[in-house]
C-alpha cells in the first residue's frame, strides 16, 4: 500500500539568519587555494604596457612568487593567520594556505623589465609590452 504525505511548503523555509550565513560562506569563506576560484584584480593597458593590481592584504612581499612567460603572469603566495593565545574563535574566515592566480594578457610582455610594488595590501605589477607586440605606425612611400 502506498503512503500519501501532505506537502507543506513551509518545511523548506530557512531562517533569514541561515540564508545569510550560507550567502556569507559561499561568497567570502570559500577557499581560494590552488585550483579554485581566484581573487579580484584590475588590469589597465597603455601604449607601453599593462598595470595589474591585486589585493592581497596581510601577505608579506617575500612570500609572493611572480612568474612571467609570454602573455601569462602567474602569482603564488602564502598566508598564515594565527589565533591569539588563549582566545576563543567565534568565527574564522581568513584562509591559511598557498594561493595561486594566473592571468592571460592581451599581448606578450617583456619579462625582463617587469616591476612589482606592494603598498597598503595592493600588489601592483608594471608589465611592459614586448617590442613585437607594440603598435607601430607605418609610413607609406609613394613611388613615381
Amino acid at each position: 500500500m502506498a503512503n500519501i504525505t501532505r506537502y507543506n511548503p513551509f518545511n523548506e523555509v530557512v531562517s533569514l539568519r541561515e540564508a545569510m550565513d550560507r550567502l556569507f560562506e559561499d561568497s567570502f569563506i570559500s577557499s581560494r587555494t590552488i585550483g579554485t576560484r581566484g581573487v579580484s584584480a584590475n588590469l589597465y593597458e597603455t601604449a607601453e604596457g599593462y598595470t595589474l593590481q591585486l589585493p592581497i592584504p596581510g601577505v608579506k612581499p617575500e612570500n609572493v612568487d611572480i612568474t612571467v612567460q609570454q602573455d601569462t603572469v602567474t602569482l603564488k603566495w602564502e598566508t598564515r593567520w594565527q589565533v591569539p593565545e588563549g582566545a576563543t574563535v567565534h568565527w574564522h574566515s581568513f584562509q591559511n594556505g598557498q594561493f595561486q592566480q594566473s592571468f592571460t594578457l592581451p599581448a606578450a610582455i617583456n619579462s625582463e623589465h617587469v616591476e612589482a610594488h606592494y603598498v597598503d595590501g595592493i600588489l601592483t605589477l608594471q608589465l611592459p609590452k614586448a617590442e613585437h607586440a607594440k603598435a607601430r605606425t607605418i609610413k607609406v612611400n609613394a613611388t613615381k
